[in-house]
């Protein structure tokens, strides 16, 4: 083959590949990305990253999208979806009769909820929060798990200001377990502070929300866009994956 022939193949190969990327739609994401594991500014990188937007960006490419992240608070997202400054809220939003009055949401992504965290000990022991009657329980203060804690019967309650300083506790036996959000169980436990604790989380769900992705309301072409990309994700294996990276385990689909 000549070099003018093969130069002219690089340029026309150049000319579709610029002129495929220039095509690509771009979906304007906004999140609250201040709550990790799900959404967080890395520091070092200096980009947003977490289950979610791992998730997104996966979605956005099998639906042709170039995904571009804009954070903002959590009461803004909707307002902003309301207006036509962003096209979908990606921010563990909790799938709700008030919010889907205002917003359309896709299909369910991620099944979220409280789960009981425990000593190892005492794992095989756990089946359901009856067990938990008459126990020390750890709490969170002003978290739902403390609430959920508070009205199981003849319980003693220590509380604490965080999750991290609870499953210290835990892991010490000064409680016997302790009731949180399963998502947050289920990233301390993959991070380095926990490899060297005798933690576990009981495999019950106490209460079960499930988060979706959020739309205009009427905006039906990007809802069947966007489920059908979380399908492919889901279907392909990229959705475990995501999950076994951020959550240490396989996930629990809604």
């Amino acid at each position: 083959m000549s070099n003018q022939k093969l130069a002219a193949i690089v340029m026309a190969a150049a000319t579709l590949f610029s002129t495929s990327a220039a095509l690509a739609e771009t979906l304007r994401v906004g999140s609250e990305t201040v709550y990790p594991p799900f959404e967080y500014l890395d520091s070092q990188s200096g980009q947003y990253v977490g289950f979610d937007m791992d998730l997104i960006q996966a979605i956005g490419k099998r639906a042709g999208f170039e995904v571009k992240i804009y954070s903002m608070g959590l009461d803004g997202l909707i307002p902003a979806l309301m207006s036509s400054s962003i096209d979908v809220a990606v921010s563990a939003l909790t799938i709700t009769p008030q919010r889907a009055e205002k917003v359309d949401f896709t299909d369910p992504y991620y099944k979220s909820g409280l789960s009981i965290m425990t000593h190892k000990e005492n794992a095989g022991k756990i089946h359901s929060a009856d067990d938990l009657k008459n126990k020390t329980l750890c709490v969170e203060i002003g978290s739902s798990g403390a609430l959920y804690s508070s009205k199981i019967p003849g319980t003693t309650i220590r509380t604490f200001n965080s999750a991290a300083e609870a499953f210290l506790e835990i892991n010490l036996k000064g409680c016997y377990a302790m009731i949180n959000d399963k998502p947050v169980n289920e990233y301390f436990l993959v991070q380095k502070a926990a490899q060297t604790m005798n933690l576990a989380e009981v495999p019950v769900v106490l209460s079960a929300d499930n988060y979706g992705f959020a739309v205009k309301k009427g905006n039906e072409a990007l809802r069947e866009r966007l489920n059908k990309g979380l399908k492919e994700v889901i279907a392909d294996g990229t959705y475990e994956k995501i999950h076994m990276k951020w959550f240490g385990v396989k996930p629990d689909l809604p």
